[in-house]
């Protein structure tokens, strides 16, 4: 019933009366007044659009009080005409996207005939909102060097408290950001001729945020805002970037361009010098055409733009195109069972008298109960060496397949003992369209079209068969598509409307090497095979401890995958000036489809873990035991494989606000506003998703038509503890949250005339994200099945046995767990109280400074947490126990992991200074400082912080509150633009030559310089004893890991490594969460332009463009494992990809 009343409101507001959508318009208002400051009431006021000739004519109220808000960004000029004054203008008024600016005139007693003029620019000072945040226009946006592919994203970082996000967030490479201490992936809203460019597949394989990224030839201006936004805005508790396409004006203006950058402009990549590996192959064509002007003077423009860019790159000059990466391979004589060259010092003896080794082998199948105490025991292979009638058959084919390391080769454990270099290729094409149409005096229209096409290829860092592509895939496609509309009507003067209907599209796809492949026939995998669905070939996803990572070899998890994201947009409300209020009102709908096809493990896993092979004694299973020794011989830890079917996933976004700028008096402005909004729990299309609800331990299949879906035959056995719910729940599975009610509250009051006090405070709710495994519910059973198979081990009858046995063939009828996915009943939306103040101070040569505090409460912010964890205690007897799920709450259940919950917490505290001078002289710069600190408890969704298991018991969430993934405590930032004071129409050398003015004058400088302290990270050993997942290591007494070594940081180790020891057993260890920080960042970008004149009306621009032109490096994180004898502990292999200096020209004809 409240659902359908809601609809029945929205449908009202949405038809009823016409709308408003002012985020990416601005306002005017001022104050008419006389020399005596005496008010001018009922003056006529004329707004002029200066480069599209449109006016807009309104009339002061009693007060002198005049509002014209929906109005383009752009330069404008504003005339007032008034009985018995001079007709007052000023000219030269910059108003920007959302911005509300004050344009106060004082008329002079006279004839009307006479004119006063005044020449203005932008107001530096804000002294008519509180919001917190930046305005860049095109000229900051088209010519501040950008990076290689000029991606406009990168600009928010320029503003004060906005971050890269945390290391590996996949929309990093995409530009992404932390606004002010909230979490990226999900929270961050982007606009786009302000309408949704959002997007809302499962897991941004596109690597943005946002559907459509227009070319920086095609923006007309870009705004950001971080904090003390009005009650229109909403959706995340995030930044919010509202982008402006460029609009056509009275004089026909456009440019031709073609930027180049290779690999002989280019530097080498820091760790392919240290492995002295030549620079690798690179080059990157983007070119493009941009023109806008009338079709009728006055009345109808367009503007027009294309981008192509091509690259192709070898070792990971393009971030997700090709890299170079440093792994540990087997070793040439470990293919034939040859491992004596690991074994170390003797470190004990074992119960049956044995001395133990490190490294040493241990022969599986000689597993038997321990003669003289608990636990079990092993026979050591002799001198290390497997016996070729060990060796599984298949195994031993893939192995033959690893190349021969080249580095590392004389340590005594093979670690970072190889370094691979891929290639990659990209082709995108993207344009834009936009036509502006002035249909009456009181009537015009507007709408654009945006269209992107990428296409990727990578190479894989292994044999073609082995892949180890990871989830990069080998291909990729992502194709955008944003299209809207606006009608605005002014009613009278004082009430003005306007609808905006828009729809944007995202197609995203990633396919494996192999993937038309069946791999499992050719290498005689036996059991079942996955590879006859589509574009399911490859291997399994083989992982061995300590080799490869977690990508392993064999074709990754979660792939092939296919995404989509389609988004309307309805967005309608009402301004009305009454006096010294401008009150706007409204409503927005979204209805959101993201329908996906994305299983965990479609062709199936197999975990080869060292505790095959290990010494079975707890004091000696960590350094003892080899994951390729157990690869080779064919037993995995465990294993699971997945069904494949297709996900509908859909929700639903309302929202409805009041927002009142009151004008209280000449210096104080208030900012009142109140926002409604509700989103729709993640829903199926067709039901076909269910809930493990572990309270009660119910399976809740939703009512609908497949509400009553089989379960796997063994279900009741497998799981006897779970009671199945069919059609007591509806599609939502959970309830709805009614009770996100935004208030906003901020003030500006002018302190003097050139300084303005602001403040402000406001609620702030993000939609349940439906990144990472949120929206999975769907391959939970009876409709997707993910089946979790121990291999063998100290029980009988395993699931798996060796790799060439495979899965077996029955494998989703067997009585074995399955993976469960759900959502909390009490689930509630992300929730941030965000505040903030400052003081602006006006300098002279056109230069303002601000001071501010900013800070924010989140509550409620999304995590998974493992509610059926074993608990972790030193006093755990665990010879009793045959693995970790023994030890579980409900040992049936296995990891529940995958279920979504509100309680995350965070804080942020921060003060900025920022100084930006406005264009004259030459110059205009934007300089900011940041001192920060985001805590929290929980990360984003896309890079598993989320995961309260991961890193501790969960059920101690206090150990996990520390410094955010995403805080950066120091933060400066300065970009410029500046004219060089020499040549023609300049300060100096007005007078020279031709040919000397040609080569030495108008020379132009720009520039972006950035200094940020590193992320935090943690320290953790995968090999906490009897668990999965990890643990924090103990501080060693006396020692403090946080200090440099002896001699300083350097790469080869960032922190004292003797300080911290791997835990006791079954133990979290002593050091906290997110303790150490990573390398930070010093990074310089640079350009020199010059204009030739070819005519009065065209030119020719060269550009050459440096990024990181010191070449200094910019190092990715440490290695952070525990291991004994990990040589890698705390040492750094490589750099952040695409990093290292890249040169770029470029020509540009203007016109």
């Amino acid at each position: 019933m409240f659902r359908r009343s809601v609809t029945i409101a929205a449908a009202i507001c949405l038809f009823s009366f016409a709308a408003w959508a002012q985020r990416d318009l601005g306002t005017l208002v001022g104050v008419v007044t006389d020399a005596t400051g005496a008010v001018v009431p009922s003056a006529k006021v004329t707004i002029t659009e200066d480069a599209t000739g449109l006016k807009y004519a309104l009339e002061a109220d009693a007060n002198g009080n005049y509002i014209r808000p929906l109005l383009k960004p752009g330069t404008y000029t504003v005339e007032v005409e008034a009985t018995g004054f001079k007709k007052g203008v000023q000219r030269n008024i910059l108003l920007t996207a959302g911005d509300r600016v004050a344009v106060n005139l004082t008329l002079t007693v006279g004839e009307v005939t006479q004119t006063v003029e005044i020449t203005a620019s932008a107001p530096l000072l804000q002294t008519e909102s509180t919001i917190i945040g930046e305005n860049l226009g095109a000229r900051q946006v088209s010519e501040l060097p950008l990076g290689g592919q000029r991606k406009f994203t990168f600009l928010a970082r320029l503003s004060p408290g906005v971050l890269p996000p945390e290391v590996g967030a996949r929309d990093e490479a995409g530009g992404g950001f932390a606004a002010n201490g909230v979490r990226s992936n999900g929270q961050n809203n982007f606009l786009l001729n302000g309408v949704d460019n959002n997007v809302n597949v499962i897991d941004f394989i596109n690597q943005t945020s946002y559907v459509i990224g227009p070319s920086v030839e095609a923006i007309g201006e870009m705004r950001v805002l971080t904090n003390g936004y009005n009650a229109e805005y909403g959706r995340g508790a995030g930044g919010v970037v509202n982008v402006t396409i460029k609009s056509g004006t009275n004089q026909l203006h456009g440019a031709l361009f073609e930027f180049l950058q290779n690999d002989k402009l280019n530097a080498n990549k820091w760790e392919s010098n240290r492995a002295g590996v030549d620079r690798g192959a690179f080059k990157q064509n983007q070119f493009g055409a941009a023109a806008g002007g009338p079709i009728r003077e006055d009345r109808t423009f367009v503007f027009g733009d294309y981008q192509g860019t091509r690259i192709r790159s070898t070792g990971g000059t393009v971030p997700g195109l090709g890299f170079t990466e440093t792994m540990t391979i087997p070793r040439p004589e470990f293919k034939n069972g040859d491992f004596s060259s690991i074994l170390g010092k003797v470190i004990g003896t074992d119960p049956l008298g044995n001395p133990v080794r490190e490294g040493q082998i241990y022969d599986f199948l000689s597993t038997r109960p321990n003669p003289n105490g608990n636990g079990f025991v092993r026979d050591p292979f002799p001198n290390n060496q497997i016996p070729v009638s060990f060796f599984d058959p298949v195994a031993k084919k893939l192995l033959d397949q690893f190349p021969a390391p080249n580095q590392n080769l004389n340590t005594r454990l093979p670690a970072g003992n190889y370094l691979a270099v891929t290639s990659g290729q990209q082709q995108n094409d993207q344009a834009d369209f936009r036509v502006d149409h002035r249909i009456s005096e009181k009537d015009s229209i507007f709408g654009s079209l945006s269209w992107s096409e990428e296409s990727k290829f990578n190479t894989t860092p292994l044999p073609p068969d082995l892949d180890h592509g990871g989830f990069g895939g080998q291909t990729e496609l992502n194709q955008g598509r944003n299209a809207m509309i606006s009608y605005m009507r002014v009613w009278d003067p004082r009430i003005i409307s306007e609808t905006r209907v828009a729809f944007s599209r995202l197609v995203t796809a990633r396919t494996q090497a192999n993937a038309t492949q069946d791999l499992f026939k050719k290498y005689g995998i036996g059991g079942y095979n996955p590879s006859g669905a589509s574009l399911n070939g490859g291997l399994p996803l083989l992982t061995m401890d300590d080799y490869l990572g977690w990508n392993g070899i064999g074709a990754s998890d979660w792939l092939p995958t296919k995404e989509y994201n389609n988004v309307w947009d309805f967005i309608q409300n009402v301004a009305i000036n009454r006096g010294s209020h401008a009150v706007k009102f409204g409503a927005e709908f979204r209805p959101i489809k993201f329908p996906f096809f994305q299983v965990p493990s479609p062709h199936g896993d197999m975990l080869f873990g060292r505790n095959r092979t290990n010494n079975p004694q707890d004091e000696f299973a960590n350094a003892t035991g080899d994951g390729i020794a157990s690869f080779l011989l064919g037993y995995p830890t465990n294993g699971q494989i997945s069904t494949n079917n297709f996900i509908s996933s859909e929700k639903s976004a309302w929202a409805f606000y009041a927002q009142d700028d009151w004008k209280v008096t000449s210096k104080l402005t208030l900012n009142i506003g109140l926002r409604y909004e509700l989103f729709s729990p993640i829903s199926e299309r067709f039901g076909r998703q269910s809930n493990f609800v572990f309270d009660n331990q119910t399976l809740y299949i939703p009512k609908g038509r497949n509400q009553d879906a089989p379960l796997p035959p063994n279900f009741a056995t497998a799981f006897p503890t779970v009671k199945v719910s069919r059609g007591e729940v509806d599609k939502y599975l959970i309830p709805w949250d009614k009770t996100d009610f935004s208030p906003r509250f901020g003030f500006a009051y002018s302190l003097r005339t050139k300084l303005v006090l602001r403040g402000g405070y406001g609620i702030f709710y993000g939609g349940e994200e439906n990144q990472g495994g949120n929206p999975n519910r769907g391959e939970s059973v009876p409709f997707n099945e993910t089946v979790v198979l121990n291999g063998p081990t100290f029980l009988k009858n395993p699931f798996i046995n060796r790799l060439s046995d495979g899965f077996p063939l029955g494998v989703f009828d067997l009585p074995a767990p399955v993976q469960f996915r759900g959502v909390a009943t009490n689930f509630r939306n992300p929730l941030v109280h965000k505040w903030n103040l400052a003081i602006q101070q006006e300098m002279p040569f056109n230069m303002a400074l601000e001071l501010s505090y900013l800070g924010n409460r989140q509550a409620r912010q999304v995590v998974f947490w493992d509610t059926n964890a074993a608990p972790r205690s030193p006093n755990v007897d665990v010879s009793s126990v045959p693995n970790v799920d023994a030890l579980r709450p409900v040992p049936s259940l296995g990891a529940l992991d995958s279920t979504t919950y509100s309680f995350g917490y965070g804080n942020y505290h921060a003060l900025g200074v920022k100084v930006e001078k406005r264009y004259s002289q030459g110059l205009d710069f934007l300089m900011s400082y940041t001192w920060a600190h985001a805590l929290s408890d929980a990360g984003t969704t896309l890079t598993g912080g989320t995961s309260a298991w991961g890193l501790t018991d969960p059920r101690d969430l206090n150990s996990l509150y520390s410094s955010a993934l995403w805080d950066r405590r120091h933060s400066f930032t300065t970009s410029f633009v500046y004219d060089v004071p020499f040549g023609r129409g300049r300060k100096f050398g007005a007078n020279l030559n031709s040919a000397a003015n040609i080569l030495l004058g108008g020379w132009q400088v720009n520039g972006i310089l950035t200094y940020r302290t590193g992320p935090p990270v943690s320290l953790g050993t995968r090999y906490g004893i009897g668990f999965v997942g990890m643990f924090h290591p103990d501080v060693v007494q006396g020692k403090d890991p946080k200090s440099p070594p002896s001699g300083g940081r350097t790469p080869d180790r960032w922190f004292d490594t003797s300080a911290v020891t791997a835990p006791r057993p079954y133990t979290n260890g002593t050091l906290g969460n997110q303790a150490l920080n990573g390398p930070g960042t010093r990074n310089i970008d640079l350009s020199l332009f010059k204009d030739f004149r070819l005519t009065e009306r065209c030119r020719i621009q060269f550009r050459a463009e440096g990024f990181n032109l010191s070449n200094t490096p910019q190092f990715d994180s440490f290695n952070m494992g525990i291991v004994q004898g990990n040589d890698d502990f705390g040492q750094i292999h490589g750099t952040l990809p695409g990093t290292e200096r890249h040169m770029q020209f470029a020509l540009r004809f203007m016109f």
